[in-house]
């Protein structure tokens, strides 16, 4: 997955918290969490594959060197086999014999330096797309600690408001249980009040 496929995954979950349903009377919203989740999941899953892509970077710069190898050695082989059929025949074998040697140091040279060059470049391109993949990695996991630090607080915030909603259920239910307990008292006294006054008159 690329760089821009982790970026479009972060856009997807910050749209997710802001079209979350608000909780009335607060700041908070509700979101999904299991999505939530799924996406930072994604997220994670994505990251080794920049190490995969700098693996691949250097990969392909061990095949530039191969080849590169490879070229030399049939340059060092053709000049050599040019040299020998010189050599066999000119009669300025140790002039020959001396411009061998010195083409031969030039291709190894030059192959040489074309093999540390692609080096240098694979393990430039390896720091950087490794630190690229790091820098990706920690501002993600910043990212969703601080979504979850959200949502947590969001939780925090139902439960209470769960709770005095709980609370404020049990006190009326408590009032009303005294209401009711207090009218039937009442009743009942005054039932034994008409009974005695109706005794009285007899």
């Amino acid at each position: 997955m690329s760089v821009n496929s982790i970026y479009k995954l972060l856009d997807k979950l910050e749209m997710m918290i802001l079209k979350g349903a608000p909780i009335p009377f607060s700041p908070f919203v509700m979101v999904n969490h299991e999505k939530i989740i799924d996406i930072l999941d994604k997220v994670r899953a994505s990251i080794p594959g920049e190490i995969q892509e700098a693996h691949s970077i250097l990969r392909k710069s061990e095949e530039i060197q191969i080849e590169s190898q490879r070229r030399a050695e049939m340059f060092l082989k053709e000049a050599k086999n040019e040299a020998e059929r010189i050599l066999s025949e000119s009669e300025l074998l140790k002039a020959v014999q001396s411009e061998a040697d010195r083409v031969r140091e030039e291709v190894i040279a030059e192959a040489e330096s074309i093999r540390a060059k692609a080096q240098n470049e694979a393990e430039q391109v390896k720091n950087s797309v490794l630190a690229e993949a790091v820098k990706i990695r920690e501002g993600a996991d910043v990212y969703a600690e601080r979504v979850l630090s959200t949502l947590d607080n969001n939780l925090a915030e139902m439960h209470s408001i769960v709770k005095n909603g709980q609370q404020h259920l049990e006190r009326t239910k408590a009032e009303s249980m005294e209401t009711l307990a207090a009218e039937k008292g009442e009743k009942e006294q005054s039932k034994e009040q008409k009974q005695l006054s109706y005794k009285i008159k007899k």
